[in-house]
């Protein structure tokens, strides 16, 4: 073996500390790339169910994402809870609820939890309590914190709590047991889909899909209760299957997407009596499709100029500027969802991308929104983390 020069043995000896360094401050660099990243987060409810889980999923993930390009950049479980298929916050956002079934050998049973969200965005769980029914399906609270809502789509039951100092839940306030049937073979019997609160908090607005109605109710906070008004109900055409309603950020207009009717209903609303007075009715679907599809979610752009709902089967998008002097809406197009099934889609706070979860395929499509065309332009549609994902909550 020839012998080494005293600069050569030096050099070896100090090459893992030069590379060290090297590895070290590449490390140093990414993390401070990553840290100038302006992110955004948000919460991800996931079908756990039935168990195991053929996804793997296990219930509410969290997800960051770029705020300038709209990518995701990562995701992680927060929470193991059972089905947890739509999220709220309340409204000083430092309690998260969401609704799920527990499934056991015996029965399916409809759950409400809650959650303190902390610093760092992870859960500490609270408490849960009985929906009163099966199919938990949604919560809501009111814009004062002092109510919690949720609907049961199996039992044809809504629910109200009460909330405790710590945002723990109280047990059920009211129950409301709904009856009736529709014509279409899903409409057997009641099926309340949301609890939704009108802009100045004093009506509770229930879409129920088996009835093709909208029950209406009027929330007295003095008194600590909730009271039906006095016509009650808002019919829809035979059929509909109203699923979820929202309203206009700033005019009297409310819109009501309909599951099985592939439509969406335009109301003019009444802020005085909650009375919902229909404009017009639109289609979801292109005129040439003759599939079957049923639609899921409804949103309204920030600035109030753009409506979204989203159709299963069609696996679209469909996009209509708001006629802001009479509320009509007028079609821009239909959007590729790039995944199957997109149960609920959310607009991110910026207003400027499309976040859409596609539960069957398992994935979250990302698209930039033009706010002055409307049109939707794919950015990804590779992220899976989340296994399951049926419902977006921006934080």
């Amino acid at each position: 073996m020839p012998q080494l020069s005293h600069n050569s043995l030096l050099l070896i000896i100090l090459l893992p500390f030069i590379f060290y360094g090297c590895n070290t401050q590449s490390s140093k660099t990414e993390n401070n790339v990553m840290n100038k990243i302006n992110t955004q987060f948000a919460f991800v409810g996931n079908y756990t169910e039935p168990a195991p889980s053929k996804t793997g999923s296990k219930g509410i993930y969290g997800i960051k994402t770029n705020s300038e390009t709209g990518e995701i950049i990562r995701g992680h479980l927060l929470a193991e809870v059972d089905n947890p298929n739509f999220l709220t916050f309340s409204p000083d956002r430092k309690f998260l609820y969401a609704s799920g079934d527990s499934h056991d050998d015996r029965e399916i049973t409809g759950q409400v939890y809650a959650f303190k969200i902390n610093a760092d965005t992870t859960l500490t769980f609270l408490n849960k309590q009985s929906s009163l029914g099966n199919s938990a399906c949604h919560v809501s609270l009111d814009q004062t914190g002092q109510f919690v809502f949720t609907a049961n789509y199996s039992s044809g039951v809504a629910a109200v709590y009460n909330r405790n100092e710590d945002g723990s839940l109280t047990e059920p306030l009211h129950k409301f047991e709904f009856s009736g049937s529709g014509p279409h073979p899903n409409q057997n019997s009641a099926h309340p889909h949301q609890a939704i609160i009108s802009p100045n908090n004093k009506f509770l607005y229930i879409p129920d899909l088996g009835t093709d109605q909208i029950h209406v109710f009027r929330i007295l906070h003095d008194d600590n209760k909730v009271v039906p008004t006095d016509f009650r109900d808002i019919s829809l055409p035979p059929g509909s299957g109203p699923r979820h309603m929202t309203f206009h950020p700033s005019l009297p207009y409310a819109y009501v997407i309909n599951e099985l009717g592939n439509t969406i209903q335009a109301f003019e609303y009444n802020s005085e009596t909650g009375f919902l007075e229909k404009i017009e009715l639109y289609s979801t679907l292109p005129d040439e499709f003759e599939e079957v599809s049923y639609c899921a979610d409804i949103h309204i752009h920030p600035d109030g100029e753009l409506l979204f709902g989203s159709n299963r089967g069609h696996n679209s998008l469909v996009g209509f500027r708001i006629n802001k002097e009479d509320g009509s809406l007028d079609l821009i197009d239909h959007f590729s969802v790039q995944g199957d099934w997109p149960r609920n889609f959310a607009i991110d706070p910026s207003g400027k991308f499309v976040y859409v979860a596609n539960q069957n395929s398992g994935n979250i499509s990302v698209f930039d929104l033009d706010p002055v065309t409307g049109k939707l332009s794919l950015i990804d549609s590779t992220f899976n983390a989340t296994l399951e994902p049926v419902c977006l909550l921006f934080y």
